[in-house]
């Protein structure tokens, strides 16, 4: 056979696979025989199949691909992020470390040894790894945002862009950079830096859509004025063809009354990724503050959000039990006090990475939730016009498990799960009840936005209980209201998306 006959199959297997027909793309890359093309075909499989979050079938994908090249770096490095995804921590850093033994030659490697590492709790190696990257690549904005979030790990204090921040008046050219240390500070509370920072880079770069409509987004946060809008509103014209900027002009439309033309806006994008959860939560709000019946069909609470008390996992006689040995596996998961930047707890602390799945008693937990999950799904009805029923499927994937430990005084502000379907909390430990609004100190609300729509308060909640697993559609916007007293919430949670 021909190398040429094998690159044109390598091309059929890139279009099928673009276009996910993925039976086909597999079938056509088992006949390819040059090593080369057989491990590229592979390889883009592999990258579809983690595309759609299908990270066992993408990592099966991959290991073909490293038969036919084993000595591929670029492929060892993709197998290593997957075996992240998959939750094979320790195995993604043993391949990250080899991988740097034998040439730290790319920010890429360096910036996931160094989220591995962290992970591990090795922060110091993980802090020496990326500013060993940013000798080499000082204008690198991937290494300073992650050296960044490292600081504020270790330390949430003024002073962890620090680094970042330096790069900007030394490379005032790489405007990225602004855009990445504005994102942080934002997310740290310090939106007046952040602005300051975005507006230097607007006088360097004045019709910019991204310095436009993070601008507007900020101002609109801060304090809803007409230059918000008007920012929002420029950063669209300048890129009408960007998801992006349409997406952060909605909330500022909803925040003005403007539902109409905030619902067409999310109705187009819809067009384009139907699956989008914060679209249909956005969409879902405009039609709440427009008066709209079909918000109700949406928000239906009482056959969308279940509540499900499971039964111990083998191994363990009652659920109290495991929930003894569970909070153990992911209180040593919890490495340090504060949450991180750009998640939606307040006062305590997230893990960073999919729960471990090769740790036997997170193992027992997906078990435990098994059979809730399917008795949900099987729930489902079969109604294409709703963005739930209609993914119904026979099988599902978890995509997505972290564990969230809040103190007394934190809670969880208003989000959603943009990439998921089912959304969860099982509460492995609560605090004494304390006072909090509505007398509901730590409960779990739904329904009220990220940002304050006036006539959008929370208008469905559900009293948590050790033991307890909710079970929700990812677009449902949700939090938690504060407690004040006890000791600390110790959850874990995880997204699932049809199989």
């Amino acid at each position: 056979m021909t190398t040429s006959t094998d690159q044109a199959r390598l091309q059929l297997v890139v279009s099928h696979a673009s276009t996910g027909n993925l039976e086909a793309a597999v079938a056509i890359a088992a006949t390819i025989v040059d090593k080369a093309n057989s491990a590229e075909a592979w390889a883009c499989v592999a990258r579809v199949n983690a595309n759609m979050q299908r990270f066992e079938a993408a990592l099966s994908a991959l290991d073909i691909a490293l038969g036919q090249l084993p000595g591929s770096r670029p492929l060892r490095l993709e197998r290593a992020g997957l075996l992240a995804q998959c939750g094979l921590a320790d195995q993604s850093l043993r391949e990250l470390e080899a991988l740097a033994l034998e040439a730290a030659d790319s920010p890429e490697l360096l910036v996931q040894l160094a989220l591995a590492l962290q992970f591990a709790g090795r922060d110091d190696e993980a802090q020496s790894r990326l500013t060993q990257g940013l000798a080499r690549w000082p204008t690198h904005a991937a290494l300073h945002e992650h050296l960044a979030r490292l600081c504020y790990a270790r330390d949430p204090g003024e002073h962890f862009t620090q680094r970042l921040e330096q790069a900007i008046g030394d490379f005032p050219g790489e405007l990225q950079l602004r855009l990445v240390a504005a994102g942080l500070l934002r997310n740290a509370g310090r939106a007046d830096r952040a602005l300051e920072l975005l507006r230097d880079g607007l006088r360097v770069a004045p019709n910019s859509a991204a310095f436009l409509t993070s601008v507007g987004v900020l101002l609109d946060e801060r304090d809803g004025s007409d230059e918000a809008l008007a920012s929002l509103r420029a950063a669209v014209q300048r890129a009408p063809n960007s998801v992006q900027m349409k997406r952060n002009l909605i909330p500022a439309l909803l925040r003005r009354g403007l539902h109409a033309e905030a619902r067409a806006l999310c109705e187009e994008l819809l067009l384009r990724d139907p699956d989008e959860q914060k679209l249909i939560a956005y969409y879902a709000t405009a039609l709440r503050l427009s008066g709209d019946a079909g918000y109700a069909v949406l928000h239906d609470y009482p056959r969308l959000v279940r509540t499900y008390q499971p039964a111990p996992p083998a191994g363990f006689s009652t659920i109290g039990e495991f929930n003894a040995a569970f909070a153990r596996e992911l209180s040593a998961l919890h490495r340090t006090d504060h949450h991180p930047l750009d998640q939606s707890l307040r006062g305590g602390s997230q893990t960073e990475r999919n729960l471990p799945s090769d740790n036997p008693v997170i193992a027992a937990f997906f078990s435990l939730v098994d059979e809730p999950i399917r008795d949900y799904i099987g729930r489902l009805r079969g109604d294409r016009a709703h963005p739930t029923d209609r993914r119904k499927s026979a099988g599902y994937r978890i995509n997505g498990s972290w564990s969230v430990r809040l103190m007394p005084g934190g809670f969880h502000v208003n989000h959603v799960h943009p990439r998921g379907w089912i959304s969860s909390a099982y509460y492995v430990e609560l605090p004494a009840a304390g006072s909090g609004a509505h007398g509901k100190a730590g409960w779990l609300k739904f329904g009220e936005p990220d940002a304050s729509y006036p006539g959008c308060a929370a208008d469905h909640l559900v009293e948590p209980a050790a033991g307890m697993l909710v079970l929700f559609p990812s677009y449902l916007w949700h939090g938690t209201v504060p407690f004040d007293r006890g000791g600390r919430r110790l959850t874990a949670a995880f997204d699932v998306v049809p199989a």
